[in-house]
This record gives C-alpha cells, sequence and structure tokens, in this order.
C-alpha cells in the first residue's frame, strides 16, 4: 500500500522535467567539481551495484561533507535515468534502494530516497522533502489537490542545503510521438538559496522551506516570481529550531508531526489521511503478527499440555499486549480519518479490521490472566 501512496502524490513530476532548463536561467548555478564530477562517473560497474561499496568509493577524494554531498549527487546525475515507460504504464519500481540501482531507473521519490540512503550510510542527516512542484503547464491560481513532487534537505554541521536531484539530472522530450529521457546533469537545483528555490518548490510541511518568513500556499499559487512571494509572506517561523526539535522525534512521532504541519499549512485531506493510513497499516501490520503468533503458539501450547496451555512463550501477555497496543495506535490515526476513501484505501474498512483485531487480542489477553 505504501508504495501506491507514493506514486498517487508523484503522479504530475513528469511535467517538470519537460520544461526545467527553460525555468532556471536566472538561477546561480554551483560549479561543477571537475576532479570529483570525474571520480563519479568512473566508478567500476561492480562498484555501482551495491550501495556500500559505492558510497565507499565516492567519499575517497572528497575533503569534507560537502563534497561528500556533490559527489554522490554528481553519481545519481549521470547514471538514473527517469523511468518514463513506468510513468506513464503506471509499473513503478518497488524494491527501494536496490531496484533504483538495478534499473538505474526511478522517478523522483526513488532520486530522493537513494540520495538519502547514501547520506545515512556517510553520516550525513538526509531527509526527503514531498511536496508541491510547479511543472510546466502550471498557471498561476491554479490549485493543487496533493503533493506532486520530492526532493531533499541535508544538514551539514547545522546548515541547511535543499537539493533537486531529479530535476538536476536530466530532461524528457517528446520526439517521434514518444517520450524520451536525456540524461543532462545540471547543478542549478544543488544548494540552491531557499529564496529561490521555493519559486518552484512549496514543501508541504513549511519549516522546510528554510525561510523565516514561509511562503503561503495562496502566494506560491499566485505569483512566478519568489520575490512577489516573499513579498507578501506574513508569518515567521524560527525554521531552525523547528527542526531541530523534529530530529529529536522518533520516526513515527516525525511522520504525525509532518502530516499535523502538512495539513495545518496547506489543508489537503487527500495527502493528510495517506500519512496517517500509511502509519496505521503499519500498526496493524504488527498487530496482525504479534496476535498470529500469539495464537499458533497457543494452540501448539494446547495440544502439547493435554488442553491445559501454559502461559508462557511466544503468545504470553508481553506478545499479546504488543497486538493490542498497535492495534489501538490503528484505531487512533484511522479515527482521524474515518470516512476518508478513494480508489486506493478506505479508512473504514480498516478501521473496522483494527477494532476485530483489537477485540480479539483482549479476549485472548483474558485467557492467559
Amino acid at each position: 500500500m505504501r508504495s501506491k501512496v507514493c506514486l498517487l502524490m508523484l503522479f504530475v513530476l513528469i511535467q517538470s522535467q519537460l520544461v526545467f532548463s527553460q525555468n532556471t536561467a536566472g538561477l546561480p548555478i554551483d560549479t561543477i567539481d571537475k576532479k570529483l564530477y570525474n571520480h563519479a562517473r568512473n566508478a567500476p560497474y561492480d562498484v555501482a551495484q551495491d550501495i556500500d561499496k559505492l558510497v565507499a568509493y565516492l567519499q575517497q577524494p572528497a575533503s569534507g561533507k560537502k563534497d561528500i554531498v556533490k559527489t554522490f549527487s554528481y553519481w545519481i546525475m549521470q547514471n538514473i535515468s527517469y523511468d518514463i515507460g513506468g510513468f506513464l504504464n503506471g509499473v513503478f519500481n518497488t524494491e527501494g534502494i536496490t531496484g533504483t540501482l538495478a534499473s538505474k531507473k526511478g522517478v523522483c521519490q526513488d532520486y530522493s530516497e537513494l540520495f538519502k540512503a547514501m547520506c545515512d550510510r556517510a553520516g550525513i542527516p538526509c531527509f526527503v522533502i514531498t511536496g508541491y512542484a510547479k511543472a510546466f503547464d502550471y498557471r498561476p491560481g491554479k490549485k493543487f489537490d496533493k503533493t506532486n513532487h520530492a526532493w531533499n534537505m541535508v544538514d551539514l554541521d547545522g546548515n541547511y542545503y535543499l537539493l533537486d536531484l531529479t530535476w538536476s539530472s536530466g530532461y524528457v522530450q517528446y520526439e517521434n510521438d514518444s517520450w524520451h529521457y536525456y540524461i543532462k546533469p545540471n547543478v542549478s537545483q544543488l544548494f540552491t538559496a531557499p529564496e529561490l528555490f521555493v519559486e518552484k518548490h512549496l514543501p508541504a510541511d513549511p519549516q522546510w522551506q528554510l525561510l523565516r518568513h514561509p511562503v503561503s500556499m495562496d502566494a506560491f499559487m499566485n505569483y512566478s516570481s519568489s520575490r512577489d512571494m516573499l513579498g507578501n509572506s506574513t508569518g515567521v517561523l524560527n525554521f531552525a529550531d523547528s527542526i531541530r526539535q523534529f530530529m529529536q522525534l522518533d520516526k513515527y512521532s516525525q511522520e504525525l508531526k509532518t502530516a499535523e504541519n502538512a495539513y495545518n499549512f496547506y489543508p489537503v485531506l487527500a495527502d493528510y489521511a495517506y500519512h496517517y493510513y500509511n502509519r496505521a497499516v503499519d500498526f496493524s501490520n504488527s498487530a496482525t503478527d504479534f496476535y498470529n503468533a500469539a495464537v499458533t503458539s497457543y494452540n501448539k501450547s494446547v495440544a502439547e499440555n493435554g488442553g491445559n496451555p501454559i502461559s508462557q512463550g511466544d503468545y504470553n501477555k508481553t506478545v499479546v499486549g504488543n497486538a493490542v497496543e498497535n492495534y489501538s495506535k490503528a484505531i487512533k490515526l484511522l479515527s482521524k480519518i474515518s470516512n476518508y476513501a478513494d480508489d486506493q484505501i478506505n479508512a473504514r474498512e480498516l478501521l473496522e479490521k483494527c477494532h476485530l483485531g483489537l477485540d480479539s487480542s483482549n479476549e485472548l489477553l483474558k485467557t492467559l490472566r
């Protein structure tokens, strides 16, 4: 379910790729470090098939964290193509970074997750940012009904930088009655100033704008230049403090915080629902695993002890208690979106299943007392 949710969010990205080069003429372009660029280009084939080997290789000539980030970026920009066929046919990579490395193709989520996986292995804090991107057909005032793009933010010793590896890697062009992707590295979307990055990218969670005066959705939709957007920004946000507090949260709390911040910023129920639904699915699956393990072990104990199960083993109170806890967490999340349903999710249906699972788990817990 998680992959389908991401795909729905990213469905219009290819349009952004079509004319990215037309929209970058006025942006400052970071100079390519030829030494790092050539090192990335010369990565041996066998090394490029294993992310750990690849990360170790790419770090070799780097003199600091920013060099490491550049070399990671250069390799992705030279080697990963946009998955046009998958996009047009609705068949996407479901194997994560392993699938991206194997096929050398992906959509924006794949570019972003691969880059984050590299940074994670190098000990560099990195986040995948989802949000709203202005494609070639965007017209001022057009409303967004869901997020449509993903990019990254890295923390280099307290200095935050924004990078869009998808838009930096090449472009799509319609030729001979079909779409073609061309790799053409362009560093204008690496380490871009937040004031310029926001012209085409608006994070769903405003803290990732990295702006003291965040651009509102109304300003983003109605103005073409970042100067006009910023001139109409009235709010104040200490994004550095907000990000530091965010980083102290566990993964579960981070995702819920992101969903709440995004919904408060721009109340698009679909995105809010998908965040909550995904987490609820995780909890529901964990709860079901705990419950099934407990039932299997309980039945085995019954058979082995003449119909008198002992209250130890994998089915004990702790395991069943874990099932109860996870079902309860799923129910809490699903209750917030209980009326939401579309062609991919049905919150009420899963909510009913979780209630049944919770009831069954509580009944089993009584048996163990």
